[in-house]
């Protein structure tokens, strides 16, 4: 599934809700539109579907999504879009929404980045952390001209590291889970993290020491990255150095920077809406401080908020529910349950088919 040019495109027409954001919070809440029988679009900066998994860790593997044993990232994207697609929402690729207006009559209208304005009858926020970029090494300013083919931020395709001799910083999730990853594609793979312990999943921790031990892979904790040493436009070895001062230079043809990353709300924290640690405050019916506007996922923020897929998927189910006494005041909300609205989605093609 590749979705990077405007999918479907209805204009000016207005829709019950608009969807910032096409990570998989936003795609299921569209999805949930469709179960409850109202219009939807869905307008994502990116010029594909999938936010961060797609963006940034397409190729990496997700284990704590029900159903799902194990899945790529790119996968997860696929089948929720498969799961969505019955519905046909609206997409807006590649169009960055810059602000919103709440109109006299309840309604919202939003304006994108290429000055195009789309109305909906309410509004959800599922972008995710907001704009990110990731975090960097300012001792190591210099690489930045060899980012895309020695230096990366994020394993966007697993060939680039296919027989080289691997560097990788970090010690959160996402460099553990490609220091183990990488074990059986990498020619070599070292792991340096300036800290004396992990603070990633205890499972792929361990993992990570078991490799060690078996001299599968190198690990160096209370340890940085200080230089690296290049030949034109290629990194051929790094240095490193521990706390006690120790200096060591590894070659190595990849540096993975598995540090993080910084997140904005971009034109978000200036739309005067309540917010906390960087999220939008919404109520128990995922409700901002604007009446009809409503957030989900990783830029929703309430109490004992957990920020994992999972969340973000129940956190659409509830926004999308709760919205609908405010696009359709006055009627009754009644639940649908999945199997007999499809079962009698099927009958209805067979019969008109």
């Amino acid at each position: 599934m590749t979705l990077n040019k405007l999918y479907f495109d209805g204009g000016e027409e207005i829709r019950d809700l608009t969807i910032v954001g096409g990570g998989p919070t936003g795609i299921f809440a569209a999805f949930q539109c469709g179960m409850n029988n109202i219009s939807c679009r869905i307008v994502e900066s990116m010029p594909q579907l999938g936010g961060q998994l797609a963006a940034l860790y397409p190729e990496k593997h997700i284990y704590d999504v029900a159903g799902f044993p194990e899945v790529p990232a790119a996968g997860l994207v696929e089948s929720l879009w498969t799961q969505t697609d019955r519905y046909h929402p609206e997409l807006i690729l590649g169009e960055t929404v810059t602000r919103y207006r709440k109109l006299e009559d309840g309604s919202f209208e939003v304006t994108v980045s290429s000055g195009r304005v789309f109305l909906s009858r309410a509004l959800l926020i599922a972008a995710g952390l907001g704009a990110f970029s990731p975090r960097k090494l300012p001792q190591l300013s210099a690489i930045d001209e060899l980012e895309g083919r020695s230096v990366f931020y994020a394993v966007k395709n697993i060939s680039d590291f296919a027989g080289q001799r691997v560097v990788i910083v970090g010690g959160g999730d996402s460099a553990l889970d490609w220091t183990v990853g990488l074990l059986n594609t990498a020619a070599s793979v070292t792991l340096v993290h300036r800290m004396h312990e992990f603070q990633g999943h205890g499972k792929t921790a361990r993992e990570v020491l078991e490799a060690k031990e078996s001299g599968r892979v190198d690990v160096f904790l209370n340890t940085e990255v200080k230089a690296v040493d290049t030949e034109g436009d290629r990194l051929t070895a790094v240095h490193l150095q521990s706390k006690n001062g120790k200096i060591r230079r590894i070659e190595a043809d990849r540096l993975l920077l598995l540090i993080g990353f910084k997140s904005n709300l971009g034109p978000l924290a200036g739309w005067n809406l309540e917010l906390y640690d960087n999220a939008l405050v919404v109520d128990s019916h995922m409700k901002t401080s604007v009446d009809g506007l409503y957030a989900a996922g990783d830029i929703a923020y309430y109490p004992g908020k957990l920020k994992i897929i999972q969340t973000g998927l129940s956190d659409a189910a509830m926004a999308v529910r709760h919205s609908l006494n405010y696009i359709k005041p006055g009627e009754k909300v009644s639940t649908t349950f999945s199997s007999l609205k499809v079962a009698k989605e099927k009958r209805h093609a067979a019969k008109n088919g």
